[in-house]
């Protein structure tokens, strides 16, 4: 039958199997399931194989070491030791009669921390350039004249208020419109809120020309929530485009990376949107411009060419009247000779019109002559009658017929 120990003897014994086995500390890597820092720092660490927790331990940093580690892990990576990061550490393992195994960190080696960072951004970035969102905000045109703003940010952040700020008191006195999207920007809870808060300026998104994301103040401390798969997604579904402020100049994330602009700080963000609009309105000075001087130059060219036809008009019509003169004096003057020649021809018409008169029957029979005719025809010599025919004689005044008695062939003496 096997010895009887109670529960304490059985834990000294796992302890001095522990002692004798762990005698130096050890070297392990793990994720930080929970952090919670009360002067010293209790972690819950897991060893985790997909989505399986295949490992789980309690750990412990001793608050005079927390201080020291803590600040050298922030310097190196930008942030504090906190859920969902996984660290190298250096560390003992000690088992308690009452408290059971824990372990007792006594370094973290921020390298490696850096270099999953780096990994798990570069994986996320992988799969959404296979899934051909990592490019997708970035194709979007930016628009010429940026003035309804939404805002994914803390409502108490003064990078929030800087934004606003800087927008409203532009030295050009543009006008915009912002709208907030309220969210939690550090912390356990920052992807998810700011996931939602892109979904709200989502449905908003026709009435906005822009959303930007920017980072409620503070140093660098929980940047790396913003490399997220699940944020990037969300901006990889917004119809408009997204800037991205959230970091300082030397570092980038993915949410950078996906976002159609990216700018330091808040300020910068106000300013490259008052610089596209301001961009906007040079250009629409310079056409004006360009414009004037054109239609100038155009009106100049156009009374210039308008001058020289004008002369060239008054030449040709100089020219034509003078042609036109000189053809109207020679039609004059042919016109005067017809004219002559019309008087001297009337004159010759009217002498021949009194010969005409004289030679007229009726003037030759005023003077005593008659006419006698035979047949309706005038005689003109006796043979043309035989005695006994009829014949008719006209006078000036009358006429009379007659019966011809005798003829004589000779001729009328002159």
């Amino acid at each position: 039958m096997p010895e009887i120990l109670s529960l304490y003897e059985l834990n000294r014994l796992i302890r001095s199997v522990i002692d004798e086995a762990f005698h130096a500390a050890v070297l392990v890597t793990a994720e930080i399931a929970s952090c919670d820092v009360k002067n010293h720092c209790y972690m819950t660490l897991v060893d985790r194989d997909g989505e399986t927790t295949r490992a789980e331990i309690k750990a412990v940093i001793w608050a005079n070491s927390y201080k020291v580690i803590s600040r050298q892990f922030r310097e190196a990576t930008g942030v504090d030791p906190g859920k969902g990061i996984k660290i190298l550490f250096e560390a003992e393992v000690s088992f308690h009669e009452r408290y059971g195994l824990k372990l007792n960190i006594l370094n973290i080696d921020p390298s490696f921390t850096i270099g999953e960072f780096a990994v798990r951004r570069k994986e996320i970035l992988e799969r959404l350039a296979k899934e051909g969102l990592k490019d997708r905000n970035k194709g979007l045109e930016f628009p010429l004249v940026p003035r309804r703003v939404g805002i994914i940010s803390s409502a108490t952040a003064a990078g929030y208020e800087d934004l606003l700020n800087h927008l409203s008191n532009n030295p050009y006195g543009y006008r915009f419109t912002c709208r907030l999207y309220e969210a939690v920007m550090q912390g356990d809870g920052a992807e998810a809120s700011v996931v939602r808060a892109f979904r709200q300026c989502l449905n908003d998104a026709s009435s906005l020309d822009v959303a930007v994301i920017v980072r409620g103040g503070g140093g660098q401390a929980d940047l790396h929530c913003f490399d997220s798969y699940e944020i990037a997604k969300a901006i990889a579904s917004m119809p408009i485009p997204v800037i991205s402020g959230i970091g300082h100049e030397r570092d980038f994330t993915v949410v950078d990376e996906v976002s159609n602009m990216r700018a330091k700080t808040p300020t910068a963000v106000a300013d490259m949107i008052i610089t596209r609009v301001k961009d906007f309105e040079d250009t629409i000075d310079t056409l004006r411009n360009s414009l004037v001087h054109g239609a100038r130059r155009l009106t100049s060219e156009a009374k210039e060419e308008i001058s020289s036809l004008a002369k060239n008009l008054e030449n040709h019509i100089r020219k034509d009247i003078n042609d036109n003169e000189h053809r109207l004096d020679f039609f004059l003057k042919g016109l005067k000779y017809s004219l002559r020649s019309i008087q001297s021809e009337h004159e010759k018409l009217r002498a021949r019109e009194s010969s005409v008169k004289h030679l007229d029957p009726l003037n030759v029979l005023k003077r005593g002559y008659s006419i006698t005719y035979s047949n309706g025809k005038p005689l003109k010599s006796a043979s043309d009658v035989e005695e006994g025919d009829n014949v008719r004689t006209k006078l000036f005044k009358g006429g009379f017929t007659s019966i011809v008695e005798r003829k004589t062939d000779r001729e009328v003496s002159k």
